[in-house]
């Protein structure tokens, strides 16, 4: 006998009950994959021998933090939490530095869809836009890599051991224009944004949105050598890149020094830092500081008619 459907219902709107949407849901609010589903699983079949085959989420929700509490409290208040952010009115800008190589693009793309946020935006990119508008004879530093540009880029006497830190430092400072223009425009027009990369130095840009209750930042970083190296070599592997991972691995010392003065320079003007050992973990803290950060402004602010269970493919940020 063919089991009847279970619809979920929020307002004027209805949709079958979908385990996977439930687990997604759970997932992207921090729980373990295998408990997601397991939970999910649970619900649906309690739901199916009480002979509810029409639900308010808010049950279904209800019932979910019942279980929760009892297997993996931590993640019933991440689930409190990123709902409020998902229902506010309040835009959110999450920017996320790092020198090359320590996996800020890969997080930015899974906070983002945590959170449920479309645009992710990478620094390399605004990088590119501004190469187009700017001469290479009127700053040379712009139009070389980051960890890679030469005395003769900078155009004023630098101590050669100097070089590195000193025209990474010009090439943010151009980028910085870009990105503060990307943000202040996202504020403005209440768009949700990710933006990643090497240019989001904490003194140069994240310390300009320290105080603005809308903006989160954090820096990624790897304190092991040898672990940030091998990085580029799995990242040649899996990505289909144009420069070899031995072009890398060749200005390893000056990416390393990149990386020091950017995870000092953060620790100096108070923005988090997250190592990135595991990306599941480096994802559970970046959403954690994210929801940290700005769930007291949503809190307050005014709450748009959102679901967590109905039209989960629609949903944008």
């Amino acid at each position: 006998m063919e089991e009847r459907e279970i619809t979920i219902v929020k307002g004027k709107r209805s949709t079958p009950f979908s385990r996977g949407i439930l687990a997604q849901t759970l997932s992207q609010a921090g729980a373990k994959p295998e408990l997601a589903h397991r939970i999910a699983s649970e619900v649906r079949a309690e739901l199916l021998a009480e002979q509810r085959y029409t639900v308010e989420e808010e049950e279904v929700l209800a019932r979910v933090r019942d279980k929760l509490i009892k297997k993996d409290a931590l993640v019933v208040e991440r689930l409190d939490k990123w709902r409020i952010l998902r229902e506010s009115t309040e835009p959110i800008v999450v920017l996320i530095g790092g020198a090359t190589g320590v996996g800020t693009s890969t997080l930015a793309a899974d906070v983002a869809r945590r959170l449920n946020i479309q645009s992710v935006i990478g620094t390399d990119s605004i990088r590119e836009v501004l190469r187009h508008a700017i001469s290479p004879d009127l700053v040379p530093a712009l139009h070389k890599s980051s960890y890679a540009i030469k005395p003769e880029d900078i155009r004023i006497p630098v101590k050669e051991e100097n070089t590195t830190l000193y025209g990474f430092r010009i090439q943010a400072s151009q980028v910085a224009v870009g990105v503060e223009a990307i943000v202040d425009r996202g504020l403005k027009e209440g768009t949700n944004l990710v933006i990643e990369g090497v240019h989001l130095v904490p003194e140069i840009i994240l310390d300009r949105y320290r105080d603005h209750p809308n903006v989160c930042s954090l820096v990624v970083y790897l304190s092991d050598e040898a672990a940030h190296r091998s990085r580029f070599y799995i990242r040649a592997l899996g990505t289909a890149m144009r420069r070899p991972a031995e072009e890398y691995i060749a200005h390893f010392g000056e990416i390393r020094q990149i990386h020091d003065y950017i995870v000092e320079s953060a620790r100096r003007m108070g923005v988090h830092t997250v190592e990135n050992f595991s990306i599941e973990n480096s994802s559970d803290a970046a959403v954690e500081i994210v929801a940290n950060r700005v769930s007291g402004i949503a809190e307050k602010a005014a709450r748009r008619p959102s679901s967590l269970l109905l039209d989960a493919s629609a949903r944008g940020g």
